[in-house]
């Protein structure tokens, strides 16, 4: 449902509230005591039925804005052999209405982790319209274990050319911005990152919260790695391992 419906709702009994109260007082002015008495608390009636309905509006809109996502990315892993996957790597277009061409990236490891630079807004910003700025940052291999990890270093690459946010920098944004900056509607600057298992097969959707990046499994063998991935060791399946 639409947010605005939660303003036009209310303002429609409100208006009818106003008028029946105005019509009852009109009534009670030419001594009509019970048909104008019965307007006025209907009309009493309307508006605290609008106010009921504001403050209803403001709370959905409040936890609309402050749970407000947008996708970031689509990732979909072929394993290419022990601990080798590609990933191929898909970034919404300018407009945001679909996923632009896929590039492929060489990863080890057991997960993929994408990075982000991210400038969030305080929440009365985020209710007002404002939703967090990102940019994609950084894509690399992660190994479960750190022995492994400190002895084979995972490639990373560089994805701020492939993926911007506003195509503004967001370091500027915030040092230039005199509005901003006297209202104080910047709440953090900083560097935020992600990851999840890699199985082949598995899609990923990463998405872009107001306070940083989320990777949610898109088909059954992303559901499926991301369960098993999360379970103690006793009870993953060796197919998973």
């Amino acid at each position: 449902m639409n947010i605005s419906i939660w303003w036009a709702i209310p303002a429609l009994t409100a208006l009818v509230g106003v008028l029946m109260i105005g019509g009852g007082l009109g009534r009670l002015f030419r001594f009509k005591m019970f048909s104008g008495l019965s307007r006025f608390l209907f009309g009493g009636v309307f508006l605290s039925g609008a106010a009921v309905a504001v403050l209803a509006g403001l709370n959905l809109q409040t936890y609309a804005r402050l749970t407000y996502e947008r996708p970031a990315a689509e990732v979909t892993l072929t394993q290419t052999g022990s601990q080798a996957f590609t990933a191929s790597i898909r970034i919404p277009t300018a407009k945001g209405e679909d996923f632009g061409p896929p590039v492929d990236f060489p990863l080890t490891g057991d997960a993929f982790r994408m990075d982000a630079r991210f400038l969030k807004w305080k929440p009365w910003a985020n209710v007002t319209g404002y939703d967090a700025i990102y940019r994609l940052d950084r894509l690399q291999g992660r190994y479960d274990e750190a022995t492994q990890e400190n002895a084979t270093p995972p490639t990373a690459y560089d994805l701020a050319p492939e993926g911007t946010s506003a195509a503004m920098d967001i370091y500027e944004l915030s040092r230039k911005n005199e509005i901003f900056k006297n209202l104080k509607a910047v709440d953090a600057i900083y560097g935020n990152g992600a990851y999840a298992p890699m199985v082949d097969g598995a899609v990923y959707e990463i998405v872009a919260t107001q306070s940083g990046l989320v990777p949610r499994p898109k088909n059954a063998v992303a559901k499926e790695a991301a369960m098993q991935w999360g379970a103690p060791t006793a009870l993953k399946t060796p197919s998973l391992e």
